[in-house]
Order: C-alpha cells, then structure tokens, then sequence
C-alpha cells in the first residue's frame, strides 16, 4: 500500500482504492478504465469528486437550508464544502481505516462522531471485493447516536463518456431540478430522457433525480468494445444522472436509497430511520465485458461480404 493506495486485481479485474474518501481511483476490465481515472491520489477532502468513485453516507446529495425536522426537533447543519449545502455527509471528506486486505478484497471502515456541525453519529464500513465477473462494493452505516436519525446510502461513480456512449436504466419518475442545484417537481420521464432503453447521453446538462428504480443499468461505449451491467440491491429506488455537457469525458449515474433532500420532504423520500445501534446495508454490482458485435440484418450482412471481397480483389 503506497500513500494510502489499495491495488486489488483478479483476472482481467484490476481496481486501486483509497483510504482518503474511501473511494476508487481506477477501474479497469482487460486495461479498459471502465471508471473514470482520477488524476490525483485520491485525496477527497482536497479535489472534491476527482474520484473515480465514492461512497455517500450517511445521505447523498444537498440538504436544503442546511437543516431538517425530526422527531420534533430542529437539527441544524454546516456546509461541508464549498457548496452553499451540505453535501454527500462525511464520508468522501474522511480518512478511513483498513480492517482487511486480499489481493482481490479490502474493507475499510469509518467512523464519525456527533460534532456541533452534524447530530450524526455512526460507524461505516465498506468492502470492495473483486470477483471473476466483476466488482462488489457493499456499503453498511450502524448508528451510534443515543438518539433515532434518518440515514440513507448510496454510491457516486465516475462513468467515462465518449461520444458514442450509451445508457440503459428504467424509472418510473423523474425530478425536474430548481435553483441550488434541488429537486422541484415529480413528473413523468421525458421522451428525451427515457432510458427504458439504451440511447445516447443528452447533449446539454443533466443533473436530476430518478425514482422507481429496478436496480439495473446498462452501459456501452462501443468505441472502446467495452459494455457494463450495473445491478443494485432493492433498498437503492432512486439514481441520480449528472453530467455537464456532450463535452464532457464523463457521466455520474448514482444508485441512491433515498431522494436528494429527502430531509426536507414531506414524506421520507427514502431516507430509513435508524435507532440507536441499528444498521442499513446495500450493494452495487459492476459486471463489465467485451460488448458483442452488432447483430447485422440480411442486406446489411451482404453489403457487409460484399464490400470485404471487393477489398479482397484489390489487393
């Protein structure tokens, strides 16, 4: 381990993990990044979101206002970032402890004591398992205040984009965005955004939620004959999709428990209350593979012989 740097591999498999934001670096399939390298070493808390992933807990996304409701109570927050709005909970920000180390598995814990900037208070552990397929990344949160909290979970990956890439993932709703960067309104999934199947990435910005999730997704980025299948337990309804233009070298597709700023809406918007001691857990599954070749129709595959021997013939 240098500067606080796991290197996993197994197979075609090869994944770098940091102790600082317990998060990814790298990920590649047959030396293919299928996560977006980061340039640096991974320090969270100095280059926000330059990872190539990172774990949000204990809730993902912006609270507004920096405070919720509950139980009664009045709980007011810090911003931890730049950001006018809390942003992602603690963990991406954190130095995290390795507990276990394989070549193909390591498990890094946190934990987080209640300050005056945040009533949280909890103990996190996550562990990256490479197996012959693909990567595991699970995720659990045990609260350790004396007092009932809402906590949520979720993961924020890198995905690179290219300008041929494509994404499959269903949903049932989908949140229009209003200032600060919050979701305003639930309606139903724009044609111009309806993954139900695969199509390109937008050309302008995108940044909003999805709800009713299945818990899959699919990936293709066809100049790289590269294809991912992304699979998430039941607890994660809701991805977020984040990327700034068609310029951009990358995507966020982001499995959450719960909706940005569930704490302030008026149902939970997925957020699980936890007493003390209790726990939430949830896992992300990335299988990437050699993406297949396109199935030809008839007449294509005969232009496609003919054109091969009229190249044949000109040799």
């Amino acid at each position: 381990m240098d500067e606080g740097v796991l290197h996993l591999r197994n197979g075609d498999l090869s994944v770098d993990v940091s102790r600082f934001g317990g998060s990814l670096l790298s990920a590649s399939y047959r030396g293919i990044f299928f996560l977006k390298p980061t340039p640096t070493a991974g320090l969270a808390s100095r280059l926000l979101g330059a990872e190539a992933s990172f774990p949000l807990v204990p809730y993902g996304n912006r609270i507004e206002a920096n405070a919720f409701d509950f139980g009664g109570k009045r709980f007011l927050m810090q911003p931890n970032t730049a950001d006018p709005y809390c942003l992602h909970g603690d963990g991406w920000l954190a130095e995290w402890e390795v507990i276990s180390q394989t070549s193909s598995l390591a498990t890094l814990r946190y934990v987080h004591c209640s300050e005056p900037s945040s009533p949280y208070a909890y103990e996190t552990i996550q562990t990256v398992k490479l197996a012959d397929d693909g990567v595991a990344i699970s995720l659990s949160v045990a609260n350790k205040s004396d007092i009932p909290l809402p906590y949520g979970l979720g993961f924020h990956p890198f995905f690179p984009r290219t300008p041929r890439t494509r994404l499959k993932a269903q949903a049932g709703r989908y949140w229009t965005e209003r200032a600060g960067h919050l979701p305003d309104v639930s309606i139903s999934v724009p044609e111009g955004l309806d993954f139900a199947a695969s199509r390109p990435l937008p050309a302008h910005w995108i940044n909003n939620a999805f709800d009713g999730w299945n818990g899959t997704a699919w990936m293709e980025w066809p100049e790289d004959g590269l294809c991912l299948s992304l699979t998430a337990d039941s607890i994660f309804r809701c991805f977020m999709i984040y990327s700034p233009d068609a310029h951009a070298d990358f995507f966020c597709f982001e499995p959450m428990s719960h909706l940005p700023n569930a704490h302030n809406m008026i149902a939970s918007g997925g957020l699980v209350t936890l007493m003390p001691e209790q726990n939430l857990a949830g896992s992300m599954r990335l299988h990437p593979a050699a993406l297949p070749p396109p199935i030809l129709h008839k007449h294509e595959a005969e232009q496609q012989n003919a054109h091969q021997r009229l190249e044949v013939g000109t040799r």
